[in-house]
């Protein structure tokens, strides 16, 4: 993190690109007419586009998380949300369907995992109402009884066969794999990030562990700002949706130059000043 950026100035531009970032979603959602036989599409799709958005702008306004140990797990659940929807969108409505009746059988399946908690007595007040809400909430969709429970995967695909389907292997590759070390706590994230070199020659050097502080880095913002354009554009290329206006994306790489520029200037006019 350059410590000559202007903090003031990053944020009002993190206020700059949520507020547009909510805009597009809104001017998306307008702009997209509406088949109410076709329900669960607009759901679904709507729903993975206000996630997008809301994944960005809760990694936005925490510049604290812009760092390798936590801006990942966002920015590998933002690549998950583009991977199902450019999934969903090869074949809209069936794959929809798909993804809210697997939502449902899963809320079924915690639903009897409580009920199973509480077998042996009777529910407390509490308990009732956290149980009675999630069923009605189920059989507002769905009735429970007709609710199946899938315990493999919503799409009955892996996630990178569902990446190839979409044509968007690279994606999968590049983004959501690497990603997935931080969000998983694999080996090759930990070893990287939480430990370091023991400083005794008697013990070989070998490792320990370690808790390190980061600088923020405004760059996983804007990769979180750059997955979010890259799933309005499928949005918009499957649907046809025309938006003219600047994107959230493109405010953002503009601020961040204009940042990067300002705090170039005073570090060269404050180097020029100490030489004088």
């Amino acid at each position: 993190m350059d410590n000559d950026l202007d903090y003031d100035e990053i944020e009002k531009l993190i206020k700059a690109f949520v507020e547009k970032a909510r805009q597009e979603l809104n001017e998306r959602w307008a702009k997209w007419p509406i088949d109410l036989s076709q329900r669960e599409l607009y759901e679904v799709v709507g729903a993975l586009l206000a996630r997008q958005v809301t994944l960005a702008r809760q990694l936005a306004e925490c510049p604290q998380l812009w760092n390798g140990h936590i801006a990942p797990v966002l920015l590998r659940a933002m690549a998950d949300v583009y991977i199902s929807l450019a999934w969903v969108l090869e074949d809209p409505l069936d794959r929809s369907q798909k993804f809210v009746f697997y939502g449902l059988g899963q809320a079924k399946l915690q639903l009897e995992h409580r009920k199973a908690q509480i077998v042996d007595r009777e529910p407390t007040p509490e308990e009732k109402r956290l149980l009675d809400a999630s069923e009605r909430w189920i059989n507002s969709q769905r009735f429970t009884f007709l609710t199946e429970v899938n315990i493999g995967s919503w799409s009955g695909i892996t996630i990178r066969q569902m990446a190839e389907e979409a044509k968007c292997i690279d994606f999968y590759n590049y983004v959501y794999t690497p990603f997935s070390a931080c969000a998983h706590s694999m080996w090759h994230h930990v070893a990287r990030y939480n430990l370091k070199q023991c400083n005794n020659p008697l013990h070989q050097y070998h490792q320990v562990p370690d808790d390190p502080e980061f600088p923020f880095d405004p760059y996983n913002l804007y990769l979180a700002a750059k997955y979010l354009e890259k799933t309005f554009s499928a949005f918009d290329k499957k649907f046809a949706v025309n938006i003219t206006s600047p994107s959230a994306y493109d405010v953002l790489c503009d601020g961040l130059d204009n940042l990067f520029k300002e705090a170039k200037g005073t570090r060269e006019n404050t180097t020029g000043s100490e030489t004088a």
